[in-house]
């Protein structure tokens, strides 16, 4: 009968009385990417198989290589233990290694070293080291370390350490560390000083000083010194093609390199460069593309195009806005339909009001309330106190549909 708990304690003691020579092996280039195959290694012995073509087709006969592990256990066994064990397939309660511990494929409980554990499979309930974990595909509950967590395919609980996550599709609850980076997430939450997710984040929060998503964000809640959906934050008048859709986006800077939806962006720079959809874009600095939702709210609030409310020291469109712009010092649009209200009223092309104590338009369509009122096309140039125009004025009529599709032209 085999037994059923082999210990390679011979292989520990010689090991162990060889450490002081012995080096550690070069990472592999697999290493060096996110997974691993720890039976793949220069230790591994290589056995030639030669391949028969298949009949009918035109394949060359080709020699492929297979590997298998130099010290595997005898039988699936319960436990196994080592110094320094290179295995092929564990099915059992557990592996032990008080060094560096390499396992193709292992099927059990947890898998246990003090500097390294590498898994090309690895399904149970968890991987624990005090240096590294590192896995190609890992199912089941949690990798835990002192400083690193990899895996190439995580499905599980998640990851947790003191300094660095990363994953390449990962599949759980969260990850916990210093720096936690996945290429896609689904799952809870990222939660660190350093969050990353290198194409699509789809969870409810990213908790941490920097949080970036750099494609696309799904979630409820983005939260941190610096949050970012998207490749990049942008004031050039360019537009990317990130996206953030959920509750809030929340940070000393807020951006989002292309389309926010939500309800709401607060920072003390808040960004869209392509459009925001929600409730209320705040910040001391809150600029969008186009905003469509109730209140843009900054100390200066800007948008290319804007409906809704722009209030601020200073609330900018520079093509259009369509509801209501407040200005506790200035208020520009090149097209207004609605009202402004300002010390300082600015329009090209005015259809509605505009209130302070100056107010200028080059082409207006309503009435003009303030000290000095200046209107190109109105019933007066120049008026006190009130001032309107109804398109029969120096120039209104065709002078001004003509300015107006112009403007949209460009």
């Amino acid at each position: 009968m085999r037994k059923l708990v082999p210990f390679t304690l011979s292989a520990f003691f010689g090991c162990l009385l060889a450490s002081s020579s012995a080096h550690a092996a070069e990472p592999s280039t697999e290493d060096l990417s996110i997974g691993t195959t720890p039976a793949r290694s220069e230790s591994a012995m290589p056995i030639a198989v030669q391949s028969e073509p298949d009949k009918g087709s035109y394949e060359r006969e080709s020699t492929r290589h297979y590997y298998m592990a130099t010290d595997p256990p005898g039988d699936w066994a319960v436990l196994h233990a080592g110094f320094r064990p290179h295995l092929g397939t564990f099915g059992g309660l557990a592996t032990l290694a008080l060094a560096h511990e390499r396992t193709e494929r292992f099927y059990g409980g947890f898998s246990l070293a003090i500097v390294r554990n590498d898994a090309g499979t690895h399904v149970g309930l968890a991987q624990i080291a005090l240096g590294r974990n590192l896995a190609d595909t890992f199912v089941g509950g949690v990798q835990t370390s002192l400083s690193e967590n990899r895996a190439r395919d995580f499905l599980g609980i998640g990851q947790f350490t003191l300094a660095y996550n990363r994953a390449g599709t990962m599949g759980g609850i969260s990850q916990v560390a210093a720096y936690n980076r996945a290429r896609v997430f689904h799952g809870l939450g990222q939660f660190g000083l350093y969050n990353r997710a290198d194409q699509d984040f789809t969870g409810l929060v990213e908790v941490g000083g920097f949080n970036h998503a750099k494609q696309k964000f799904v979630g409820a809640l983005q939260v941190g010194l610096v949050s970012v959906a998207g490749e990049d934050v942008r004031f050039d008048g360019s537009v990317g093609r990130g996206s953030f859709t959920g509750l809030a986006q929340l940070g000393a800077l807020a951006a989002t390199d292309g389309d926010f939806a939500g309800i709401t962006q607060i920072g003390a720079v808040s960004q869209a460069s392509r459009s925001f959809t929600g409730l209320a874009q705040i910040g001391g600095f809150a600029q969008a593309g186009t905003f469509r939702g109730l209140g843009q709210i900054g100390v200066v609030a800007l948008s290319r195009e804007s409906y809704g409310m722009q209030i601020g020291v200073g609330s900018i469109a520079m093509r259009e806005h369509i509801g209501l712009q407040v200005g506790a010092v200035a208020n520009h649009a090149r097209t207004i339909r609605g009202a402004q209200v300002g010390l300082f009223n600015n329009g090209e092309h005015v259809h509605g009001v505009q209130i302070g104590l100056f107010n200028n338009a080059t082409n207006l369509r309503g009435l003009q309330i303030g000290l000095v009122n200046h209107a190109e096309d109105g019933l007066l140039p120049w008026s006190a106190v009130l001032n309107m125009g109804f398109g029969d004025g120096d120039g209104g009529g065709p002078a001004f549909q003509d300015e107006y599709r112009t403007a949209y032209a460009e």
